[in-house]
């Protein structure tokens, strides 16, 4: 790495994280500014830690996630900006080094970044994801536990592949009233899901996994003749009477991870990882096929369009600059304007089911726009 590059790189990487560090301050001034009553009942209740490192590292992940292509065009447009306005780049040119190879640093380190954004959303927000989608009141009443009862969504636990739905969540008391339980299909059992009059949850213990017990089961009507239920890798999933002496004749056990509050609220697609994803798509009740679908499909090539927006932005912001520094900057405002307005409207159109397909209206942005970054690079580089 040459001089020029390692100082490139520095102003870089420092815009970068001014500009991200900046737009999530900013953020959360104003959000906790607005709901400084909800952080002081959370505070009471759990630690002024737990109020704000909780609610916001997921916000901070998730923000991160969205906009890094846009703060990597911020970021390479004020790092030109600062070269040009000091004539460094007429001096770079005039050793004989091209525009291109000028910024080659630039797209290496954007590389990195898009590449701890795919990192980010597979491993870090799909553990937080259920955080996201709550308002503060929810937020509230989750970690106080100040919520009785509430209803809830069906949710899908995708490990065992168990689909959850009922009536009330009885959160006081971490159980279901009127529980449905929907076995998959591929399992060797000789019932589809299992109805009760109510659940609760229970901590693992010695020789039981965690899990919810089923009291007064009336469907299938007689548990003690039914056989246990094994799941796919060969645990035991479905606990019945006939097999396990702790269960009485009209009650199951049913292994799982996810307690009243995991099944409180249920994460958007976007927060979602990939598998979770794909497991939704394939489930015989999907909801919400076409958003999923597009969600689906956008994340294959968001790596390719944030990069895309950066080969967008980058010679017109470099074209402009040479003649006019704030001409620069609102040129490459707008270039990153026109990339969102595309992509919302062509995504928006395979949710809504309108003239394009889910698959299509998520790949169309890429068909447009990347063949236009090329056209401009190519100008960039004579």
């Amino acid at each position: 790495m040459t001089i020029v590059d390692r100082y490139l790189l520095s102003v870089f990487l420092k815009t970068f994280f001014v500009c991200f560090a900046s737009f999530f301050g900013l953020f959360l001034v104003i959000d906790g500014t607005g709901n400084a009553d909800e952080i002081s009942a959370i505070a009471e209740a759990d630690g002024l830690w737990s109020a704000i490192f909780d609610r916001y590292y997921p916000q901070c992940a998730a923000r991160f996630n969205e906009l890094a292509g846009v703060f990597i065009l911020v970021a390479a447009i004020f790092s030109i900006s600062f070269l040009q306005r000091n004539r460094e780049v007429t001096a770079i040119e005039a050793a004989g080094i091209s525009k291109t190879r000028i910024f080659k640093v630039v797209f290496i380190a954007a590389s990195v970044i898009i590449a701890m954004t795919v990192l980010s959303r597979e491993v870090l927000i799909p553990k937080v994801g259920d955080r996201l989608t709550m308002d503060w009141q929810e937020w509230t009443e989750w970690k106080t536990s100040s919520a009785v009862s509430k209803a809830f969504d069906e949710k899908i636990d995708y490990k065992t592949g168990v689909t959850f739905s009922g009536d009330l969540l009885l959160l006081s008391k971490d159980g279901i009233l009127a529980p449905e339980a929907r076995i998959p299909s591929g399992l060797e059992a000789g019932f589809q899901k299992i109805k009760a009059e109510s659940a609760y949850f229970e901590v693992a213990e010695s020789g039981k996994p965690s899990g919810f017990r089923f009291h007064k089961v009336n469907f299938p009507q007689d548990m003690r003749e039914m056989n246990s239920v094994e799941s796919m890798n060969g645990e035991t999933l479905v606990y019945t009477p006939r097999d396990f002496e702790w269960l009485h004749k009209n009650q199951c056990f049913l292994a799982t991870e996810l307690n009243t509050k995991n099944l409180l609220v249920s994460a958007d697609a976007k927060y979602k990882s990939t598998s979770e994803l794909i497991g939704e798509l394939k489930a015989p009740k999907k909801r919400k096929a076409n958003e999923l679908a597009v969600e689906l499909h956008s994340r294959f090539i968001k790596p390719v369009m944030d990069f895309t927006l950066l080969l967008l932005g980058l010679p017109l912001v470099i074209r402009k600059l040479e003649k006019n520094l704030v001409s620069g900057v609102l040129g490459g405002l707008g270039v990153i304007v026109i990339f969102l307005l595309v992509e919302m409207t062509c995504h928006s159109l395979g949710v809504k089911g309108l003239f394009l397909s889910p698959a299509l209206s998520a790949w169309l942005p890429l068909l447009i726009l990347f063949p236009v970054s090329l056209i401009f690079m190519r100008d960039l580089s004579r």
